[in-house]
């Protein structure tokens, strides 16, 4: 039995190597057609371009272009707004941004600020702001799309930008969540907490409800087991922290096959509070 189940495996594994090397061959010629590089080599481009970038550029610009799934933080210190990336589709075609924008309150002007060494284009991360270290913007993961929207490319990168020195730094940490979009993150007591959201490739697509945490001080990831019937694996959910430090988790989509190219769209609507003490999931 185990010598038969231990091909039957393999068999399985390397059926699905064939199947994932002729999507992709297949997706190879669509580009081809379409004249559109793979998702690497653009995003490779966009890097090699920031590269070039020798100082950090402050400038007054107009508000921000028409877009979706950003991020915008309030700053920990001062009276003003932090917008970082985004994405839009013009119906032909989707831009990705980048881009970093302060928002005065007091003043009502936006300001664009330009960095050497700042993350690739994304939208659907998460950014949280935290007061530690002279004010901290913190992003991590997730997606790029390409401009026909026929490639997808989940991040699972770290970033904290310092706002008082006006610097991106990339945070290698092992142990952090997968590659993924559309999670949520919060900060409490100096710690981020993730959870949530999806990764999807050319041959399928998969859900999270795994919760990891990362200390701010000691700069390491992770993984939280909680004991407790916990949210069935979601995206967009929300996540907020109450004053005394627990996390309640409502709502969120997903999707499950029905049958073969058929999904079936999950509107969630149950609510989960994550203790610390007890690490338990109530709903």
């Amino acid at each position: 039995m185990g010598k038969k189940d231990k091909k039957k495996g393999k068999g399985a594994e390397k059926t699905a190597k064939k199947t994932e090397k002729k999507v992709a061959q297949k997706l190879k010629k669509e580009l081809v057609s379409k004249g559109e590089e793979d998702i690497e080599s653009l995003i490779a481009k966009f890097q090699e371009e920031d590269n070039k970038k020798q100082k950090v550029v402050e400038e007054q610009c107009l508000p921000p272009s028409v877009r979706s799934s950003f991020t915008f933080n309030a700053h920990p210190d001062r009276e003003e707004l932090i917008m970082f990336g985004g994405e839009y589709n013009n119906g032909n075609k989707t831009f990705m941004y980048k881009d970093l924008f302060i928002y005065n309150i007091k003043k009502n002007t936006w300001s664009v600020i330009h960095c050497p060494l700042s993350p690739p284009p994304r939208c659907a991360h998460q950014a949280v702001t935290v007061a530690q270290g002279g004010g901290q913007l913190w992003i991590f993961g997730g997606e790029f799309a390409s401009p026909t929207r026929s490639q997808f490319y989940h991040y699972r990168d770290l970033w904290v930008y310092h706002l008082k020195e006006c610097q991106w730094e990339q945070v290698k940490s092992p142990g952090g969540p997968s590659a993924r979009s559309g999670h949520r993150m919060v900060s409490s007591k100096k710690q981020l907490f993730v959870f949530g959201g999806f990764h999807e490739s050319s041959r399928d697509y998969k859900y999270f409800n795994d919760v990891y945490s990362f200390d701010l001080e000691n700069r390491k990831w992770k993984k939280l087991e909680p004991v407790g019937l916990g949210p069935a694996p979601r995206s967009g959910c929300q996540m907020i922290v109450t004053t005394d430090g627990k996390i309640i988790i409502y709502g969120g989509y997903s999707r499950e096959k029905v049958k073969k190219e058929v999904d079936r769209g999950i509107v969630h609507s149950d609510t989960f509070i994550l203790h610390f003490d007890g690490m338990f999931f109530i709903s």
